[in-house]
């Protein structure tokens, strides 16, 4: 039923393991709610070790791939879009990753979101967009409060493409660096500048102007690159005083 090639030399079999079960269930061959055999008879098909299986078995379960009901059996989850893209958010926060990265991942996919956005968002999801904005205006005297806001518009126009995966990538990629972008906005006028990029995007993106909302979302994280840049280099210096 199943077959597990060899790992590669220094990489555990329960890894390898993992790898093989996360195919089968983006594949479609392991359809939610289908029920795993025995960990003894899988273990056999699979040709690894018991101990292996159950720590690849705990692995899934914790990612949610897999449900274990003591005394039923191990079956596999309701698959959302977001789950095969949680790996990447425990990357970013485990590997502190460097930001300017996130950013440039941000251009190549936000650039195409809001085109995307422009072309597909219903009149509501466009006003939800605005009140969205309209809030940030009235929260630049609180980093926090503004930064949860910001990441809300960026998912609110990934909402606005009707693609779920893309709506996934932009909350992964995003989420885990809510305190880095906190402090970087709290440099002098970066939030501001925000603010100006946000009001452009809800207005060329409410025109349905799908190279102005693109164009205006590059200008906005190309902003957000160099107040990175710029923050890095006051925290080099004030570590060297």
């Amino acid at each position: 039923m199943f077959a597990v090639d060899g790992p590669p030399k220094g990489r555990k079999v329960s890894d390898a393991i993992v790898d093989y079960m996360m195919k089968q269930i983006a594949s479609g061959e392991l359809k939610a709610g289908d029920r795993l055999p025995p960990q003894s008879e899988l273990a056999a098909q699979l040709g690894v070790s018991r101990t292996a299986l159950r720590e690849a078995v705990r692995s899934l379960s914790l990612m949610g791939l897999l449900s274990v009901n003591q005394g039923d059996g191990t079956f596999v989850s309701q698959v959302v879009p977001g789950l095969f893209v949680q790996p990447l958010s425990f990357m970013l926060l485990m590997d502190n990753t460097h930001i300017l990265e996130v950013v440039e991942a941000r251009a190549i996919i936000e650039v195409k979101t809001s085109r995307l956005c422009a072309i597909r968002a219903t009149d509501e999801e466009l006003e939800a967009l605005g009140a969205i904005a309209k809030d940030m205006a009235s929260c630049l005297d609180s980093l926090e409060r503004f930064s949860q806001l910001d990441l809300d518009f960026h998912v609110q126009i990934a909402r606005g493409t009707h693609n779920s995966v893309l709506v996934a990538v932009i909350e992964t990629i995003q989420s885990p660096l809510l305190g880095q972008v906190e402090r970087v906005q709290g440099l002098p006028g970066a939030a501001e500048r925000a603010m100006d990029y946000h009001m452009g995007l809800v207005k060329a993106l409410q025109r349905r102007d799908a190279k102005a909302a693109s164009t205006m979302m590059l200008e906005h994280l190309d902003d957000v690159k160099d107040a990175v840049i710029a923050h890095a280099r006051i925290t080099q210096n004030s570590d060297i005083t």
